[in-house]
């Protein structure tokens, strides 16, 4: 004789069978989806080094850049399920932050890339806003990668040197917007190239940024061999978003005063020639970041503003800023310490 389960026993162990499974595959299961925390945060002045030939006035307050911390890779079910129980953690589509196909060395140097455009940026708009009598030199704008579907796609290429465009000679990756600021997308411009050591000058249809609030000619792009007395070290911080408090640092350092009053003020947005700030990623995450910092003042992006007031906070002040002026401006109303 032979003996035999009960059905019950049977049903048991057939249904731990399948939850086990189930578990398994949740757990290996990669969603098209990043997590976004609050990440490490920074002295904005700390990273600033100046030659001897420029003098600094350290100030009393400080000014801290935020950071997101962000999953390599999809999370699975149950980074989901947790990422969604945590208040300041949100789940973002991968496609809005990776591109297809890009492998995390791709990835981690085109931030990179971004964040040496921003701090190029950083230092003209904070020379020119201080009144500082420093001349910035370059070989040009140097083309490190171009935008899929662009005008530039087909015509220009990695490692151009970009000297001029309609005419008026570029110094600083910023100084292309401030030229093309008012034309519309599809106009064309010229741009005088040199390529491999030879000049030529190529026309290039103007195309519009992924929200359309700017038109671009559709290149990541950084100042070829800057010759400047400011400079930034960022260690492995990636990406443009510190570029307005790389920009109040660099000012609080060259103009004799505290612009923070002795607080200690945390913001994030990226900065562009003309002075405007810009919106970024993870807003929440840096504000959450920012409070548990002891900050008490968050200078955020207009375009990032509503987003930012929904993310868990107690005393934290946010104020929004749309130009490098309205956050001096905010700065310049802070009671002191």
């Amino acid at each position: 004789m032979h003996a035999t389960l009960p059905r019950w026993v049977a049903g048991t162990f057939v249904g731990l069978f399948f939850t086990a499974a189930a578990a398994v595959g949740a757990w290996s299961i990669e969603l098209p989806y990043l997590a976004f925390s609050p990440g490490p945060v920074g002295d904005a002045v700390d990273v600033v080094v100046a030659t001897e030939d420029v003098e600094v006035f350290m100030p009393d307050g400080e000014l801290f850049f935020l950071t997101v911390s962000v999953t390599a890779n999809g999370v699975n079910l149950y980074e989901a399920i947790t990422a969604g129980l945590d208040p300041a953690v949100d789940l973002v589509r991968k496609q809005a932050v990776r591109r297809d196909d890009e492998t995390d060395e791709e990835y981690k140097q085109r931030n990179l890339d971004l964040m040496d455009q921003s701090i190029d940026t950083a230092v003209a708009v904070a020379l020119d806003r201080s009144g500082v009598p420093v001349e910035i030199e370059s070989d040009g704008v140097l083309v490190v990668d171009l935008v899929e579907e662009s005008g530039s796609e087909e015509i220009l290429q990695p490692d151009d040197v970009i000297v001029a465009v309609n005419g008026e000679p570029v110094q600083l990756s910023g100084d292309i917007g401030v030229v093309i600021g008012d034309l519309s997308p599809g106009d064309t411009v010229e741009i005088d190239i040199e390529r491999a050591g030879d000049p030529m000058t190529v026309e290039v249809e103007l195309t519009a940024s992924e929200d359309g609030s700017r038109t671009l000619i559709g290149i990541l792009a950084q100042t070829a061999n800057p010759r400047y007395p400011i400079s930034i070290e960022t260690a492995n911080v990636g990406g443009p978003s510190a570029g307005m408090m790389y920009t109040l640092a660099i000012m609080d350092l060259l103009v004799e005063g505290d612009l923070a009053r002795g607080n200690l003020v945390a913001g994030t947005g990226t900065i562009r020639a003309d002075g405007t700030v810009g919106s970024i990623g993870g807003v929440r995450q840096k504000v959450v970041a920012a409070e548990a910092a002891g900050a008490r003042l968050m200078l955020v992006p207009e375009g990032n503003y509503e987003d930012a007031l929904t993310a868990p906070r107690e005393s934290l002040e946010l104020v929004s800023v749309a130009t490098i002026d309205d956050a001096v401006a905010a700065l310049e109303a802070l009671d002191p310490a």
